[in-house]
């Protein structure tokens, strides 16, 4: 190990202005990084709280650095002040250049970010999940995409995982959590970046895991990549493997350099690390503002931070950062087209929809159970009497409501769930929100279709409705439409509020109401004038109204009707206010309906989206 840091302590001089070329990996040439932060300074707005004050580094490729520091000391600041990501709500200084240039947010496009927070779609396998990763972020041919994940999963252990479902934590079972930690970096891996942060990427796993993560960022560094992350109290062997640290302490430098450097320097300071000591775990100590000993921890603070302002360390990293020549730039990352975006996600999303339990065999099973169920209830209903009509029209509403409640709950407990992982793809520039929305959308109506027509079916020929061919025709497509309206009804609800919890309350109302104008429970022509126009926004009015003018527009030959007549049938329309001609008007209606909630959806999803930044 000794051998190992002295050699990889000292970064050669010549990778700061040479490609690296992997040799072996289709990941390509790169051009090396270093990041430099200067007198960077950080306050909130309303309290002006000072969290960063006047905090400069450097961060070289081919180095794997660590910030580090008790809780509170300003270390995620630091990283998403050089990100140029949450900053909302704060005041920010400094100077943050890459090869010599400021970027500002472009630094995105240069780098990668793997987050603490491990979000994939669990239904998919690893490899399934990096194709269409690798679909997203490289602009390439099939063929260079397929290799690139090859590449990457072997460079990240993850080939004898390859063909497992990633798994969800606390629901379905899948790939361990060092495995899932790993295959976070390796989707940031196929963008080839030449700068990759990472957030607390040994946090949640056991010391053996740790150590493998934190050897695969190294095998990254070699490459010529400069990687920079916070970490926590990292075990004695875990501290020696970074190549460099930078503690911070109440939001200022307490140290830079290697962390043997950093052993002898607060020796130095009077803080020697005891023999039995963890070294990081000590120095954080040492720079913890100790509860009731507020001043005396403050004083300490103080005097390691003046102490590290006058050291070589110090000088060292100044000198460094007078060096700021512009140099050649990385590529810049772009999204994939537009089409490809569709693509990829429709795949992802439709694997994704057909392997949800909740959403396709439970569905499918509830709708054949729920379709014997009604067929039995009104089984070959006659319609020689006034019953047996009323019976024929409280199952086709029935029907309705079966389309309406059940599809818009499974949408509503459904999409919350991957609100997280959007939010972190589409503001790390993977693709259009428009085009994910649009991707969503498509995938669940195959579903939402299906079980709609497989419950009709049961129960349409059980029950003896009309079956001649338009009739059947029309059922068939004012089944879809209303299907259809109520997925966009659950979209919308939850893209409007934050938890299913909250859609569901919220979304219940909103459906009585609907249904109370759906005209089954009343004449809504008599209703008062000021409320009468909200049937036309329910998806209940219209689907139960097709359903029924469809019914009654003729008696097919299976049906001995003696005195059926056109004013009958005018009977039955008068007592809902229907009339024979509405079924194309039902028909705009239940589109324009399924349109007006995709939209109201596809906003609110753009608002949560701008807010989450």
């Amino acid at each position: 190990m000794a051998t190992e840091e002295t050699v990889t302590d000292k970064i050669p001089e010549e990778i700061e202005c040479t490609a690296v070329s992997p040799g072996y990996s289709t990941l390509g040439d790169i051009i090396p990084v270093s990041l430099h932060w200067k007198d960077v300074s950080v306050s909130t707005v309303k309290q002006q709280r000072e969290l960063l004050r006047n905090v400069s580094g450097v961060a070289r490729p081919g180095e794997l650095l660590a910030l580090m520091g008790a809780s509170g000391a300003g270390k995620t600041t630091l990283l998403n002040m050089l990100m140029c990501r949450n900053l909302k709500g704060l005041n920010a200084e400094g100077m943050i250049t890459v090869n010599g240039q400021e970027m500002g947010d472009k630094i995105s496009t240069i780098s990668g970010f793997a987050q603490q927070e491990e979000l994939f779609v669990g239904t998919l396998t690893v490899k399934e999940y990096l194709m269409i990763q690798a679909k997203l972020r490289i602009d390439g041919s099939s063929q260079l995409r397929e290799e690139r994940v090859t590449d990457v999963m072997h460079q990240l252990k993850l080939w004898k995982c390859r063909d497992s479902r990633i798994g969800v934590i606390g629901e379905k079972k899948g790939i361990s959590g060092g495995e899932a930690r790993r295959l976070t970096f390796a989707c940031e891996m196929l963008s080839n970046p030449s700068l990759l942060f990472a957030d607390e990427p040994t946090t949640g796993l056991d010391s053996f895991m740790a150590e493998s993560v934190i050897q695969i960022l190294r095998g990254i560094a070699k490459t010529g990549r400069t990687i920079i992350c916070t970490i926590h109290q990292p075990s004695s062997q875990i501290y020696q493997m970074f190549h460099r640290v930078i503690y911070l302490a109440n939001g200022r430098t307490a140290f830079q350099g290697t962390p043997q450097e950093s052993i002898a320097f607060f020796e130095q300071c009077g803080h020697r690390v005891p023999d039995e000591y963890n070294p990081s775990e000590w120095i954080i100590y040492k720079l913890a503002v100790q509860p009731g000993q507020e001043k005396e921890s403050n004083e300490r603070i103080q005097e390691i931070v003046d102490h590290y302002e006058e050291s070589d360390h110090q000088k060292k990293v100044m000198g460094q950062l007078e060096d700021i020549s512009e140099k050649g730039q990385p590529p810049a990352m772009h999204k994939a087209n537009v089409f490809t975006q569709v693509k990829a996600l429709s795949m992802r999303c439709g694997l994704d929809v057909w392997r949800a339990p909740q959403l396709t065999m439970a569905k499918i099973i509830q709708k054949i159970l729920f379709g014997l169920f009604i067929g039995l209830l009104y089984l070959r209903t006659d319609y020689n009497d006034d019953h047996g009509i009323h019976n024929i029209n409280g199952a086709l509403f029935f029907i309705v409501g079966e389309y309406i409640y059940s599809t818009s709950y499974a949408i509503m407990m459904f999409l919350n769930n991957e609100f997280p992982l959007i939010a972190r793809e589409y503001h790390d520039g993977l693709y259009n929100l428009w085009t994910y929305y649009i991707a969503r959308c498509l995938t669940l109506m195959p579903l939402f279709s299906t079980d709609g027509l497989i419950f009709l079916f049961i129960c349409y020929w059980m029950i003896g409705l009309n079956t001649s061919v338009i009739q059947l025709l029309y059922a068939t497509i004012i089944s879809l439409l209303a299907c259809q309206a109520s997925s966009a009804f659950g979209i919308a609800m939850s893209c409007i509020f934050p938890t299913a919890q909250m859609t569901s309350v919220m979304a219940s109302p909103l459906l009585v109401l609907f249904r109370l104008f759906g005209g089954f429970y009343g004449d809504t022509d008599t209703f008062p004038a000021a409320i009468r126009w909200l049937q036309y926004t329910s998806m209940y009015r219209f689907a139960f109204e097709g359903l029924v003018v469809n019914q009654w527009s003729q008696i097919d030959q299976f049906h001995d009707v003696p005195n059926w007549s056109d004013t009958k049938r005018d009977v039955i329309f008068r007592y809902f206010s229907f009339h024979h001609w509405m079924i194309p008007v039902d028909i705009v209606g239940l589109i324009v309906i399924s349109f007006g909630f995709y939209l109201i959806g596809f906003v609110a999803l753009l608002v949560r989206m701008k807010k989450a930044r």
